[in-house]
C-alpha cells in the first residue's frame, strides 16, 4: 500500500504538459475525429496534381495553422482531400462479409468438385462474389472532399502551472 501512495505521489508530482490534435470535423456531428502526432496523413494538395501523399505527422503548430508531415510544412488551407479509415464497425463488418465470400467460394468450388446435385452454382457464386466485394469496399479508406461539410483544424490544450502560495 505504502508503494501505491508513493507511486501516486511521484506521478502526481510531474509537472502537466499540454497536447495538441488535428480535428477532422464533420457539419451536423458533435464528435470529430482526431488525429495525434505519430500518426500518418494521407492526403492531396490543392492545385493540378493529382497525388496522393501518405506522411507521418511531426508536429503541429496551431498559432501558424500548419501541419509538419515528415518535416515539411504543409498549411491547413492547402490540403484538398483525406483518406480515412472508416468507422470500427464498418470495419468489422467489412472484415465479416469478406471473409464469408471468400469460404462460400471455396465451398461452392467443393460442392462443383464432388458434383453435387441440386445445387443453384451461379447464385452461389453471385452472393460470395457480392459479399467478398462489399467487405472489401467496407475494408478500404474514405475519400473525404474538405469543404463546408469536412474541415480540419488544430487546436492544442495546455494546463497552467500551480501557483505556490507566498510564504
Amino acid at each position: 500500500m505504502r508503494l501505491f501512495f508513493t507511486l501516486l505521489l511521484a506521478i502526481g508530482s510531474f509537472p502537466l504538459c499540454g497536447q495538441k490534435m488535428l480535428l477532422l470535423e464533420r457539419a451536423n456531428n458533435a464528435k470529430p475525429t482526431k488525429m495525434y502526432i505519430g500518426d500518418n496523413l494521407h492526403y492531396r494538395l490543392k492545385g493540378q496534381e493529382d497525388y496522393w501523399y501518405d506522411r507521418t505527422i511531426t508536429d503541429m503548430l496551431p498559432e501558424k495553422n500548419t501541419l509538419l508531415l515528415d518535416n515539411f510544412a504543409v498549411p491547413l488551407d492547402d490540403i484538398s482531400q483525406l483518406k480515412v479509415r472508416r468507422k470500427g464497425i464498418w470495419r468489422i463488418a467489412g472484415g465479416t462479409l469478406f471473409t464469408f465470400g471468400a469460404s462460400l467460394a471455396f465451398a461452392t468450388t467443393i460442392a462443383a468438385l464432388y458434383k453435387d446435385k441440386g445445387t443453384n452454382y451461379g447464385a452461389l457464386y453471385a452472393t460470395s462474389v457480392g459479399a467478398a466485394g462489399i467487405g472489401f469496399y467496407l475494408n478500404t479508406k474514405r475519400t473525404l472532399k474538405l469543404d463546408q461539410k469536412h474541415r480540419l483544424r488544430i487546436i492544442e490544450i495546455q494546463f497552467s502551472q500551480p501557483t505556490l502560495p507566498k510564504q
